[in-house]
């Protein structure tokens, strides 16, 4: 008997060991389907943080719609303004925006009948991610009276394309026909941007003395960049960001320079709240830019120790210098 099974066997050797390793092989995949399904549901909260805002920001790379000249739907007001500023803020203007080359432009819609000029904010993007997907934000700074400058790079780090945006805008103020001739207020610069667009704003300052203040929203400046700026700046980052982590890039940035400089970051607040839930932030960076571009000292009190910003339970590890 011995000898009949074993002569079966060598005659059938190949056959068994290829039905031998499909078992194998279907009993892993089996194995692997099981413990994936279990452990669906259990994966560490910092995991499921990056990989939304992963998937946010690739997410964003491919939204980049084209925005036509048009007036833009008033937004709600920002839910986080500085408490001590909000009483004192006026309606929100309704906004346009407008293209022209490699340049979005939000503005004011009553800027054109207005007889005064109006301060700008240049804004770069973050890695990757196209002026579209910051439309909410952009909108509401040009609701509170700002002409904002948007250029359409998405790789801004060096703050080259935020010095372009201030000479297109200095440039169209004097361009007799233009939508903004005589409506600057050339003193009155501000550069604010995100991730690397944050990055791009410090680098600007750094070089460009037209630029009044910053805002950096989870900026990913280092602090051999950030070292000696004397421009007021914000940081802002959030308590969840996991793409640029605060101890990394936005503390760091925020200890390097030697000028007026607060930080504060957002509870639960991820790498891509600006786009998804701006008016999370947008009350302060209103305020902000309230304090430094229109002399708004009811604003500037918001980024004192012991100001709104620091009392507000929406945020913490509130810091500021000089």
């Amino acid at each position: 008997m011995k000898e009949k099974l074993s002569d079966w066997f060598h005659t059938h050797k190949l056959p068994v060991l290829i039905a031998l390793a499909v078992v194998i092989v279907l009993a892993v995949v089996i194995a692997i389907v099981l413990v994936t399904v279990k452990g669906k549901d259990e994966k560490p909260a910092s995991t499921l943080s990056v990989a939304a805002q992963t998937s946010s920001v690739t997410l964003t790379t491919q939204a980049q719609t084209t925005l036509a000249p048009a007036t833009v739907p008033t937004t709600k007001a920002p839910t986080t303004a500085a408490k001590t500023t909000a009483a004192q803020k006026t309606t929100p203007e309704e906004a346009v925006v407008k293209k022209d080359g490699n340049k979005t432009i939000y503005y004011p819609k009553s800027l054109s009948a207005a007889d005064k000029k109006y301060p700008v904010i240049v804004w770069a993007n973050g890695t990757g991610c196209a002026t579209a997907t910051y439309n909410s934000l952009l909108t509401i700074f040009a609701e509170a009276g700002y002409i904002v400058v948007a250029d359409d790079s998405v790789m801004t780090a060096d703050g080259t394309q935020q010095r372009d945006s201030i000479d297109y805008i200095l440039e169209e103020a004097k361009r007799s026909g233009s939508t903004f001739y005589q409506k600057v207020d050339t003193a009155k610069i501000g550069a604010a941007g995100h991730s690397q667009g944050g990055r791009s704003a410090v680098n600007a300052a750094q070089k460009d003395s037209r630029i009044v203040c910053v805002l950096s929203i989870a900026g990913a400046s280092n602090a051999d960049e950030a070292s000696g700026l004397s421009t007021p700046i914000f940081f802002m980052t959030g308590t969840n960001d996991m793409v640029v982590a605060s101890s990394m890039w936005v503390e760091p940035s925020y200890n390097a320079v030697t000028g007026k400089a607060v930080y504060a970051s957002l509870k639960n607040g991820v790498h891509t709240t600006c786009m998804t839930n701006p008016t999370k932030i947008s009350g302060y960076a209103v305020d902000w830019f309230d304090a430094y571009l229109k002399g708004d000292s009811s604003a500037k009190k918001a980024f004192s120790a012991g100001g709104a910003l620091s009392k507000d339970s929406a945020w913490q590890d509130f810091s500021c210098k000089n």
